[in-house]
């Protein structure tokens, strides 16, 4: 009896084993590549899981499409849903990640790059972006499409060997709200690492022509002035 559970342990202890860890599917490149046959990882399924990212990013004039598919050690780390961020001057970037940790190779899909729109959505934020600086000077730009928030973010992007702090303020959609200081976003070609990171309501852009000393700071001026010359006219 003893000798047939020691020759039986070395299959509980695998079969333990292979349910403890996930197999993730990897790959990176174009979506053709993505969607082919391609390498696996492996990964605590405690912990970890699989994910899956497609992106469209356009910074300095230079636009990157990208795919790739990976394991992840900390599954509960990452932005579950589509970002898309634009920071004025045809700089954005609209980055799709679908997180699993249920099956092996969950995450074999492709996911869809994110859309930009160009219709406008009656709210407006300071955009700005520059690189290798924690700061950059913001003029205020229109939002369009589900961009309703308004984000300052500064921090380092890292691509291959490369790395650059970096500082972006603009419109973007209402995932952002759950990125911090400390966390991460992860594309298909860079990891942006933030040391700052703010989202907030998008303020509605002023009507059409409406002048600044209508405000409501301004008419509190004139208050005064009002009220002195409705008594006049009532004592009249």
């Amino acid at each position: 009896m003893v000798s047939f559970i020691l020759c039986l342990l070395p299959a509980l202890l695998a079969t333990s084993a292979q349910a403890s860890t996930l197999t993730c599917k990897t790959c990176a490149g174009s979506a053709d590549a993505c969607r082919a046959a391609q390498g696996t990882c492996r990964v605590d399924k405690a912990t970890g899981g699989c994910y899956s990212v497609a992106e469209d990013i356009t910074l300095e004039g230079i636009k990157t499409m990208g795919f790739a598919s990976r394991c992840t050690n900390n599954y509960n780390m990452g932005v579950k849903d589509p970002v898309t961020l634009t920071l004025g001057n045809g700089t954005y970037l609209r980055i799709n990640t679908t997180w699993c940790n249920t099956d092996n190779n969950c995450n074999s899909a492709v996911p869809e790059v994110p859309k930009g729109s160009t219709t406008k959505n009656g709210l407006q934020c300071p955009t700005c972006w520059s690189l290798s600086t924690d700061t950059c000077d913001s003029h205020i730009a229109p939002c369009t499409g589900d961009e309703t928030y308004c984000i300052d973010f500064a921090g380092t992007i890292r691509r291959g060997s490369e790395k650059s702090t970096f500082a972006a303020k603009g419109c973007a959609t209402a995932s952002t709200k759950v990125i911090k200081g400390g966390m991460g976003l992860f594309s298909a070609l860079s990891t942006f690492m933030f040391t700052k990171a703010t989202s907030k309501p998008a303020e509605k852009t002023p009507p059409s022509g409406a002048s600044p000393a209508l405000g409501r700071f301004s008419f509190a001026l004139y208050l005064p002035g009002l009220t002195g010359l409705l008594l006049v006219k009532l004592l009249a």
